[in-house]
């Protein structure tokens, strides 16, 4: 029976991470597919530097949020306490069991973004995605890499390069707090999805031809 649980659970993470924020906004309200602009990525970083900061916004806040409702549909579904999902856990225990459920439907949500169902799965790079889960796997562990990615950017002016080291720190933190091997694998494999998928945007960066927002053309 578990088993089937969990089978629901990959089933309906994947459905809502396939919901991409960035190609629903850019055809509804503009009447044209993201990818087919900018760098053809479906992310609020394409929709940034094509439509500006209100789109991105938008499209930050669509993709955490469908992350959080997978969590939520997971606890339900497990029959998790609900409190849970925003709170950390007083017992080292409960709290890694916390995270895997979050991490499961989390995993799931981000593979629907990257690959989504709905259009032709060409999706966006994870990193939203992966946002909203951190979020509500440690506040803390999100506040720090917030931190983190906000200076890389103020430094270099790239958010590739913020991204790509903010999943580089999630293990290490997740490493720090909870000292769990299972917790870091997993920390580990979401790290490798979203530095895969700028695996373009590190070629950029060690060329010198990566974008930064000072070059940016909003609409």
């Amino acid at each position: 029976m578990i088993a089937v649980k969990y089978i629901f659970i990959a089933i309906i993470s994947y459905f809502l991470g396939s919901l991409n924020f960035s190609i629903i906004l850019s055809r509804t309200l503009e009447k044209k597919d993201i990818r087919e602009s900018g760098s053809g990525n479906a992310g609020a970083t394409n929709m940034l530097r094509t439509y500006g900061k209100h789109f991105a916004v938008l499209t930050m806040i669509g993709d955490i949020l469908k992350v959080a409702l997978a969590i939520l549909i997971a606890f339900l579904i497990l029959n998790a306490p609900l409190d849970m999902i925003f709170n950390i856990a007083d017992n080292k225990e409960t709290a890694v069991t916390m995270i895997l459920y979050k991490e499961f439907a989390g995993f799931f949500c981000v593979l629907g973004h990257i690959f989504p169902l709905y259009f032709n799965f060409k999706g966006g790079k994870g990193v939203a995605a992966c946002t909203g889960m951190v979020i509500l796997v440690d506040w803390r562990i999100a506040l720090i890499l917030f931190v983190i990615f906000v200076i890389t950017i103020a430094v270099s002016k790239m958010i590739s390069l913020g991204s790509i080291l903010i999943a580089i720190f999630y293990p290490v933190l997740i490493a720090v707090f909870y000292q769990n091997i299972i917790l870091i694998l997993i920390a580990v494999l979401f790290a490798s999805i979203v530095i895969v998928a700028h695996r373009q945007n590190i070629k950029r960066i060690l060329n010198g031809t990566e974008n930064k927002l000072s070059n940016k053309k909003n609409k």
